[in-house]
């Protein structure tokens, strides 16, 4: 067994601090608060003990806490943001029955071929269900971890146990980190161990193809001092799998000087729900690359919360949206800067059609002890439609000084004149806005060092169109197809 030391995080009590909450909206929360702790915890405790049989009773303590919180807790309780945010509609009645995985699970056709993968580390969850959990041969000697949560439970109970009650007493832990935290059905534990650097990533796969089902995974990963490794994890809606739910909580903990990417490529159907929760905290003379990006489902709630708790440690958060039809999209991307010397990096982009709405949002906070701090948040959308709407809302809090901290925000329409130049040299017209749109989000995905990633992504951006554009983007070393296979198709409505 192996054990960490966690950094500090802020506890439920600095609340206030983070959210700036006054006056009738703060004695509110705090009668729901106290309304919920009075009934007690022995009915939820009683339900979800059934549902979760054979597991520890600190566990089946902290999910029924967790499900009041969640119950208890509003979609927003951040006063800059309580006029824009998107709330899921939940089938909160039955959402303990949807977790249940049912009978055995079969990779969908278009999935198989990454079982057969002998190179990468990978993951498969259909449903709720682990369908299949390989390591390559040479990385299983060089002792990688890579385990079903329930397996680490057992193997590391007091790290994880720490972990979750960190969590779920944390300042970011909102409502949905509750609702995950409550009903967790599914999720991987994964180490990287000391100075081990990985050449290929790793896969976390999560497949929906049943209505009604709800899937809640918790990812914790760990790289421990010197090690470099990279995460895929990727949310797949099929056809048919209407009014599902996906919720997700990933807590990447990067130890001193090691090095962690993880990217989240969210392809849900429509009539599909997305919540969201990413955490990356971040160690001495660390960095951490997180890419974000939300293509399909109905409505999607994000949240990132970046913490550089190390001297010298880095995040760099790319996140991509595309919303069409009428899917919201609510993201919300912070970072906190704790240690001395440390960099910070928030870049969105979204692009909205039809009746479609998303919305950014992100708070730099600089503490006071984080002098010579450098951190850049913007937010930028384009709106292609008009009906369709977008908001970008970037905010800081800075307690000290001898630090470098901008922001910026745009929504614009489409360029007229963009689309007119295209236009004058025959390209037909929603070709042209097809063309702007990709260029639109090029900047960002090309920043992206993982060709995996990028070329997913080009993939599932051009596919949401009806076609593909990838002979625009010249990197003869590298074919979608080669990549991906079958499975990288855009969903959404089908």
């Amino acid at each position: 067994m192996f054990s960490a030391r966690f950094p500090r995080c802020p506890s439920i009590k600095k609340l206030w601090a983070v959210y700036p909450i006054k006056g009738l909206a703060a004695i509110e929360l705090i009668e729901r608060w106290l309304r919920v702790f009075v009934q007690g915890l022995s009915g939820h405790l009683s339900i979800l003990s059934r549902r979760f049989r054979g597991e520890p009773e600190w566990l089946s303590r902290l999910r029924a806490r967790s499900l009041e919180m969640y119950f208890s807790l509003p979609p927003e309780v951040s006063e800059l943001y309580v006029r824009h945010y998107e709330a899921p509609s939940l089938p909160e009645e039955s959402l303990i029955e949807m977790t249940d995985p049912g009978d055995q699970r079969q990779i969908p056709a278009d999935f198989r071929h990454l079982a057969e993968d002998t190179e990468h580390p990978t993951a498969i969850f259909v449903g709720s269900k682990l369908v299949h959990i390989s390591i390559p041969r040479n990385l299983e000697a060089q002792q990688i971890e890579l385990l079903p949560l329930a397996e680490a439970l057992k193997k590391h109970e007091p790290f994880i146990r720490e972990l979750y009650q960190r969590v779920t007493n944390s300042s970011y832990a909102d409502k949905y980190t509750y609702l995950v935290h409550a009903l967790t059905n599914a999720g991987v534990f994964l180490r990287i161990p000391k100075n081990l650097q990985l050449s290929r990533p790793i896969r976390v796969v999560y497949v929906l193809d049943k209505p009604r089902e709800a899937v809640f995974s918790k990812v914790v990963a760990v790289t421990e001092p010197g090690a470099v490794a990279s995460i895929i994890e990727e949310v797949h809606g099929l056809p048919g799998a209407d009014e599902s739910v996906f919720g997700h909580h990933t807590h990447l903990y990067s130890l001193d000087d090691s090095s962690l990417k993880h990217s989240t490529l969210q392809n849900l159907s429509h009539g599909q729900t997305y919540v969201s929760n990413r955490v990356a905290d971040v160690g001495r003379g660390s960095s951490a690359m997180v890419v974000g990006a939300v293509i399909g489902g109905q409505v999607s709630k994000v949240r990132v919360d970046s913490s550089m708790h190390g001297d010298g440690s880095s995040v760099n958060d790319l996140e991509i949206v595309f919303g069409d039809a009428e899917q919201r999209i609510d993201v919300t991307a912070n970072l906190h800067h704790i240690g001395f010397g440390t960099q910070g990096r928030v870049l969105a982009k979204g692009v909205v059609k039809d009746k479609a709405k998303s919305i950014f949002k992100g708070v730099i906070t600089i503490e006071k002890q984080a002098k010579n701090t450098s951190a850049y948040l913007a937010e930028h959308a384009m709106i292609m439609s008009p009906e369709a709407r977008a908001y970008a809302i970037p905010s800081l809090e800075i307690m000290t000084d001898e630090v470098k901290a901008t922001h910026s925000a745009s929504v614009s329409q489409i360029d007229p004149e963009q689309l007119y130049y295209l236009m004058a040299r025959g390209i037909p017209e929603q070709e042209a806005r097809k063309m702007l749109a990709l260029g639109f989000f090029e900047p960002v995905v090309s920043m992206i060092d993982l060709n995996e990633v990028r070329w997913g992504l080009r993939t599932l951006l051009e596919s949401k169109w009806g076609g593909a554009f990838t002979e625009l983007f010249e990197e003869p070393e590298v074919t979608v197809t080669s990549l991906f296979g079958t499975h990288y198709k855009y969903r959404y409505g089908k």
